[in-house]
């Protein structure tokens, strides 16, 4: 499932099916911004348009769960 380029419900959907929240579109000099939320740690997260896919989505929200996990290591550890 692709969405239409710039359709906010689209991007909403495949962002909501990743458990993440869409959270808009911000245009740039270099193209869109798909925003959207971890709600896990009420981060806001971006993908260029380009590259949109719920794969992208699934792995910015893996990657962002991992510097949170990991700075929580390091945090314990220096106590």
């Amino acid at each position: 499932m692709s969405p239409q380029s710039g359709d906010p419900s689209s991007y909403a959907s495949i962002i909501s099916a990743q458990g993440a929240e869409f959270r808009g579109i911000q245009l740039g000099p270099r193209g869109a911004l798909i925003l959207f939320a971890d709600p896990a740690f009420k981060t806001t997260l971006a993908l260029p348009e380009s590259e949109f896919s719920p794969e992208a989505v699934s792995r910015r929200l893996r990657e962002n769960r991992h510097a949170f996990d990991l700075e929580g290591h390091i945090q314990k550890s220096l106590c």
